[in-house]
């Protein structure tokens, strides 16, 4: 749900190249035409991926410029700069609502090891915030399965 980027140096200054999304348009300009997405069940559960991961990696400028929607209605995340802060509690706990199996899976398997690949964009307390609030979204989301149960909570969303 992200795209692709890649570091590159373009005219002696490193900077990310990121690929485009073709035949996309932002949700701002969604919601300003007042365009309903076709199947609203499909768009929730996406949404409820990019609130996970917000809360992840506690982005602080997640706003209706930098969602994309592609032409087959998947929403793609842009715009992380202000991202990856070192805070450990959650941003905004309410907005775990739902959570795809396949993200909790990987959110329990994420440790320091794997988060290495990401210097030197981060440093360690970037990963230790991140570790954090991992640890919170898996309880959160195991407390929820148990109070209400795993239909409640828990679903899979179709792979792209």
């Amino acid at each position: 749900m992200i795209p692709m980027s890649v570091e590159r140096r373009i005219d002696s200054t490193n900077c990310a190249v990121t690929w485009w999304i073709d035949g996309s348009m932002m949700e701002l300009d969604r919601t300003k035409k007042h365009i309903q997405t076709p199947d609203s069940d499909a768009w929730n559960r996406e949404m409820y991926v990019v609130r996970v991961f917000d809360q992840l990696v506690y982005n602080t400028d997640r706003n209706l410029q930098n969602l994309l929607i592609d032409p087959e209605w998947h929403i793609w995340m842009i715009d992380h700069t202000r991202a990856f802060r070192l805070y450990a509690n959650l941003q905004e706990k309410k907005n775990l609502v739902k959570c795809d199996r396949q993200l909790l899976e990987k959110l329990r398997g994420l440790d320091t090891a794997s988060l290495q690949l990401l210097k030197p964009y981060i440093g360690n307390p970037e990963i230790k915030g991140l570790l954090s609030r991992r640890d919170q979204i898996v309880k959160f989301f195991d407390d929820e399965v148990k109070a209400k149960g795993q239909n409640e909570i828990i679903y899979d969303r179709p792979t792209r």
